[in-house]
Formats: C-alpha cells, sequence, structure tokens
C-alpha cells in the first residue's frame, strides 16, 4: 500500500476506536469497546501480512508517491459523504427534520476506507497521472466526489437486497 493509503486507513481505525471508546464511557459498554478493538487489531494483522502494512510496498503494486493528491481525493469523496448527509437533512422541510446527529454525520468516515480502496485502485489501474491538472482530469476529484455522496445509496441496496433473501 502507498504512504497516502496507510495513513488514510490508519486515521480511520484510530477515529473508529477514539469515537467507540467515547462512547463506551458514556453508555459504559465496556465489552463493545474491547471486542471492537480486538477486532481493529485482527484487522491490522491481516492487513500485515496481507499488504505489509504499515510499511509500504510501493514499487510491488506500481504506485506513486503522490500523497497529497490521494489525500486531496480521498478529502473530496469525504466532502460527498459529508454533503450526502446533509442533503438527506435538509431536503425535509424544517418542521419534518430530524435532529441533528453528529454520530451519522461523522459516521461516513468509518466506511470511507471501503469506498476509497476501489476508488484509488480503479485510477491507479487506469494508469492516470494526477500531476498536470486538466479539466478532464477535474472529472477524477468529481468521481471521488460522486463515490462519497452515493455510498450510503449502494450500502442500502445491499441491505434491502439482503432483506429479500431472507
Amino acid at each position: 500500500m502507498s504512504p497516502g493509503m496507510n495513513v488514510l486507513i490508519t486515521i480511520s481505525m484510530a477515529g473508529l476506536l477514539l469515537v467507540s471508546g467515547l462512547w463506551a464511557r458514556k453508555t459504559g459498554e465496556l465489552r463493545m469497546l474491547i471486542a471492537l478493538t480486538v477486532g481493529v487489531a485482527a484487522f491490522v494483522l491481516f492487513l500485515n501480512r496481507l499488504f505489509g502494512f504499515p510499511r509500504t510496498r510501493v514499487v510491488a503494486m506500481g504506485l506513486r508517491e503522490d500523497l497529497a493528491l490521494w489525500v486531496a481525493l480521498y478529502i473530496c469523496m469525504l466532502v460527498g459523504m459529508f454533503a450526502q448527509y446533509c442533503y438527506r437533512h435538509f431536503e425535509r422541510p424544517r418542521r419534518n427534520r430530524i435532529k441533528w446527529d453528529w454520530g451519522l454525520f461523522m459516521a461516513p468516515v468509518f466506511a470511507s476506507p471501503i469506498v476509497f480502496i476501489p476508488l484509488a485502485t480503479s485510477f491507479i489501474s487506469a494508469g492516470l497521472d494526477l500531476k498536470s491538472f486538466t479539466a478532464a482530469k477535474f472529472m477524477i476529484f468529481l468521481v471521488a466526489f460522486q463515490n462519497g455522496f452515493f455510498w450510503k445509496e449502494f450500502f442500502d441496496l445491499k441491505r434491502r437486497e439482503a432483506a429479500k433473501l431472507e
């Protein structure tokens, strides 16, 4: 994995553990926090064995060291996720709006690696060079925003399909 991917995955996992720790402190659900911590540790071990996480194997995967560009793509995707939450919130008339929930607003950050890794992989596979900024390459950032905006629709569709099978 590239250094940028390592940073993004590490931030997402640390954020998940931080928010879960605060939630466990508030609710007294210590067992949930312990189970989550064990799960994250197992995931880190899996990533380490499979990809050498947190070390990088840049040459083996053909990844570039364009950390700033990968972070910009990631931020575009996160902005899309947050825009989707705001859209859902503000599309209703004021009297029918659900109370603002910071937990639901921040939840996409924890799903972001699931959405970002396929996005980044598709750009790597396409061999796109993002160093020169053109209108056509600007579309890549819009696609990242779009993936972030529609992430919940994808998961909701999968949930509905699974419910039909039950």
